[in-house]
């Protein structure tokens, strides 16, 4: 097998580094040519391997032709003039499609539609690596709407930090989730988009070996060609349960772990421009976030009560998922032992309570050493979230988020009194921020429903008349 050029490969690490840190206008883009140039040699292969050399050929002409033609247009637009050789670029377009079969003009769509994904991809990319850029830049400019260029203008005005924080514990902020009627991209191409994304991201940590370009270069090749062989729309139309899951799949993917490093850098930007050190947990949670998704009834006679309890239990299992593997790390993260530091009161009074009450879960505590309280601790806690999956109805069970955030500010608070506020930032917090933002529920999910059904349901109220029998509502 022929050894494959390395796209991506790295001659001068000092000057790759320095393209992905300047704010030059003339150099910033420089990444974004090479990886949607590469990208799309990788996908010319793939089409060549999988489509014939035909098919790439015939892409490629297509492209010229319309490379050949946005330039003449934008010619157009500048000089005021129409040129004749417009029409003839069109009209070889034309010609071309036209002599081709449903099935190779199919091919073509796919060819020019999987670049564009790519091309969109290297793009989000990018403007993540120039905001990386910009944050490691002094001399960047401070975006106006940014929380820092805020906070800036409030202390010219004369506002202080503390008006400033009271200030922001009245933001509310809620993205809401809708299942667009026209979506069609399918779960599976969603999840190969977001590996090829990863390998970019990762082509930009320096210094980046042969080795390194090679194993992430083969890796985005695999994806492409695994892309090119897939549909990339759905076979059956997309129920709501369907819609429900991809919904629920932007939490883990892209919400869950990234928010608590979104109040970190909101305690810095007071930090810098007020000169006051707050701890993380000091910032207001100004972020949760809502749905639709099985639960708009306007218009949609496929949600009906089943699917929005669907929708509201599988929020729910997600994030207590989500929570039991945040315990089981807590876990085997805090270790400190009674030989080392002291522990509050308070946690050896609920450590006790719960040995001598939740008898379930009492044995599997005694592989944890006596000396580890924080483990053995943890290990009940891990047991409730347990029973809470498992349904409200366990009398082991949390009876809601906030019972569970009580067990977590144990911790913290005694991590803090034995010499930990360090573990406690680190290890806790992150997680106590995730309980206050998704609680039990994961988001709001807003019932959406023709008026007159609510003016029904809320004179049936009023004039005091019995609920409905399962399964007869609306």
């Amino acid at each position: 097998m022929a050894e494959r050029e390395l796209f991506w490969k790295v001659d001068d690490q000092a000057a790759r580094l320095q393209e992905l840190m300047t704010l030059d206008p003339a150099l910033k883009d420089i990444p974004l040519r090479r990886d949607v140039r590469s990208l799309g040699r990788l996908l010319g292969e793939v089409i060549k391997e999988q489509a014939g050399q035909a098919t790439y050929d015939a892409e490629e002409e297509l492209r010229r032709l319309a490379i050949s033609h946005r330039s003449l247009v934008d010619q157009q637009e500048e000089l005021y003039l129409d040129h004749p050789m417009e029409h003839e670029l069109q009209e070889q377009a034309v010609r071309i499609v036209g002599a081709m079969t449903v099935a190779e003009a199919y091919q073509i769509v796919k060819a020019f539609g999987t670049f564009f994904e790519l091309t969109n991809l290297a793009e989000t990319n990018h403007r993540m690596r120039r905001r990386r850029a910009t944050q490691l830049s002094p001399d960047a400019p401070v975006k106006p709407g940014s929380l820092l260029g805020t906070l800036m203008r409030m202390q010219d005005r004369g506002i202080a930090a503390e008006t400033a924080l009271e200030l922001l514990r009245q933001v509310e902020i809620m993205p809401v989730f809708t299942a667009h009627p026209t979506e069609v991209a399918r779960r599976v191409v969603l999840f190969k988009r977001r590996r090829i994304a990863r390998e970019l991201a990762g082509l930009d940590r320096l210094p980046l070996t042969d080795d390194g370009a090679a194993g992430r270069q083969e890796a985005i090749f695999t994806e492409i060609t695994a892309l090119w062989q897939t549909d990339e729309v759905r076979r059956r139309p997309q129920g709501v349960t369907d819609e429900i899951r991809m919904g629920l799949d932007h939490y883990p993917g892209s919400l869950m772990a990234p928010l608590p490093g979104l109040y970190e850098e909101m305690a810095e930007d007071f930090r810098q421009v007020y000169g006051v050190d707050l701890p993380d947990s000091a910032i207001p949670t100004v972020i949760r976030f809502g749905s639709w998704i099985g639960g708009d009834r306007d218009g949609n006679p496929n949600v009906t009560a089943d699917t929005t309890r669907h929708a509201l239990e599988s929020a729910r299992q997600m994030i207590l998922s989500r929570y039991l593997e945040g315990v089981e790390e807590l876990k085997e993260l805090l270790t400190p032992s009674t030989s080392r530091v002291t522990f509050s009161p308070q946690l050896r009074e609920a450590l006790d309570r719960y040995v001598a009450t939740l008898t379930g879960a009492a044995a599997e505590t005694n592989v944890y050493p006596e000396s580890e309280p924080y483990r053995k601790f943890l290990r009940f806690v891990h047991y409730r979230l347990l029973q809470t999956r498992g349904g409200e109805d366990h009398p082991d069970a949390y009876p809601d988020a906030a019972a569970f955030a009580a067990d977590l500010m144990l911790v913290r608070a005694s991590l803090a009194q034995g010499t930990g506020e360090r573990l406690s930032r680190r290890y806790v917090d992150p997680l106590l921020r995730q309980v206050e933002t998704f609680g039990f529920h994961l988001h709001a999910l807003d019932i959406r429903q023709h008026a007159r059904i609510h003016a029904r349901a809320v004179a049936e109220l009023a004039a005091g008349g019995e609920t409905c029998e399962q399964g007869s509502h609306p």
